[in-house]
């Protein structure tokens, strides 16, 4: 797997070099590309003026930031690039804040998973961390920056691997209050019933491989009846077209050429009966 990020995890006084690795195959994922009914061509998208209605190069496009209700200030790329960098750790450093049981995380806020591996010298205390975290029972809070943008984590031990689930920040989270909730009620015998109901269906531990994907599985059963296809390559424009018709015909006259004159009998001079 290719990392996507190199650097040190840091606590105290301890440093371990890692890198860190996406936990997502993207290739299992369910995905279409939008093409052109007629000729299978793909569909491409262009920016345009919605003012102008012409279409828009990106040295012209900047960032609009909605501040109220339709109230929107401009943000050039630049002054991003600088608070991103005033905002964030150093970089390929992912300082660990805090350690805490894993039950008091909302899995609400968890956003994208990853591996932590060890680089070169770090094989010892990547184990000793991660042996610590399961013995524990914690998890580490972590900042770092990825993809120039400061970003907080959690490191969660596994048998084998560290993973680092990224987190959403508190302030994206909705809090449920508009929503028809009934109010905690003591306990029923409805309430009851369904605690025995719980325990009989529980298990020691969930296995992903006993629910698999019946939707994909189906998508498989049905493009094993399609017929399959290349995508239709774009069209040149008739010039560029032109022009390779023209090498082409160059490069086949100046080889017939050259056959000519190899089969050419030689010339007798003015003397020769």
């Amino acid at each position: 797997m290719k990392a996507i990020w190199n650097g040190h995890i840091s606590f105290g006084l301890i440093s371990i070099p890692i890198s860190v690795h996406s936990a997502v195959e993207s290739s299992e994922r369910v995905a279409f590309r939008l093409l052109h009914r007629k000729d299978h061509a793909p569909i491409h998208y262009k920016k345009f003026c919605s003012k102008e209605d012409i279409e828009v190069p990106n040295d012209e496009i900047v960032r609009g930031y909605e501040v109220k209700d339709d109230e929107f200030a401009v943000v050039e790329k630049e002054e991003l690039d600088e608070l991103e960098d005033a905002a964030s750790p150093d970089k390929g450093e992912m300082e660990v804040l805090q350690f805490v049981e894993f039950a008091s995380l909302n899995p609400l806020s968890f956003d994208n998973p990853y591996f932590a591996a060890p680089r070169k010298g770090g094989e010892k205390a990547y184990g000793v961390l991660r042996d610590a975290l399961l013995e524990t029972r914690r998890v580490g809070i972590v900042r770092f920056q990825l993809r120039s943008r400061p970003t907080l984590g959690a490191l969660l031990p596994g048998a084998r691997a560290i993973a680092i689930e990224t987190l959403r920040s508190f302030e994206e989270l909705r809090e449920p209050d508009g929503l028809r909730i009934p109010a905690p009620a003591k306990k029923s015998a409805e309430v009851k019933m369904a605690r025995l109901l719980i325990d009989q269906m529980s298990a020691d531990g969930w296995d992903p491989a006993a629910h698999p994907n019946t939707y994909r599985k189906a998508l498989e059963k049905l493009l094993a009846s399609r017929r399959r296809f290349h995508l239709a390559e774009p069209a040149r424009a008739a010039g560029e077209e032109n022009v390779v018709d023209l090498m082409e015909a160059l490069r086949k006259s100046v080889g017939q050429a050259r056959g000519r004159s190899r089969r050419a009998p030689p010339k007798r001079s003015a003397g020769a009966a």
